[in-house]
């Protein structure tokens, strides 16, 4: 008895090495980076501009209120512009 039940352990232990597991297959799969914070409220007009800002090269206005609030190139443009917020 003992050596069967050592047997078909033995057997479930070589059948599970054999197969790839899932969560092998999944690690290497397609991963999609947006590159960072999405603007969802943003209409495509705001959020062209701040894609173009982030990539050298490519046409932005320079205006804030082209950008989505927060954003890295409105920040950069209100402190152009000289309304930060800040006292000076």
């Amino acid at each position: 008895m003992r050596t069967m039940i050592t047997g078909l352990l033995l057997a479930g232990l070589a059948v599970a090495l054999a197969t790839p597991s899932d969560a092998a297959r999944r690690r290497h799969g397609t991963y999609y980076y947006s590159g960072g914070y999405s603007h969802s409220s943003a209409s495509a007009r705001k959020q062209q501009n701040a894609w173009a800002y982030n990539h050298p090269g490519h046409y932005y206005e320079a205006d804030s209120n082209a950008f989505p609030v927060g954003s890295a190139g409105w920040w950069e443009m209100k402190r152009l512009e000289g309304s930060g917020g800040r006292v000076r």
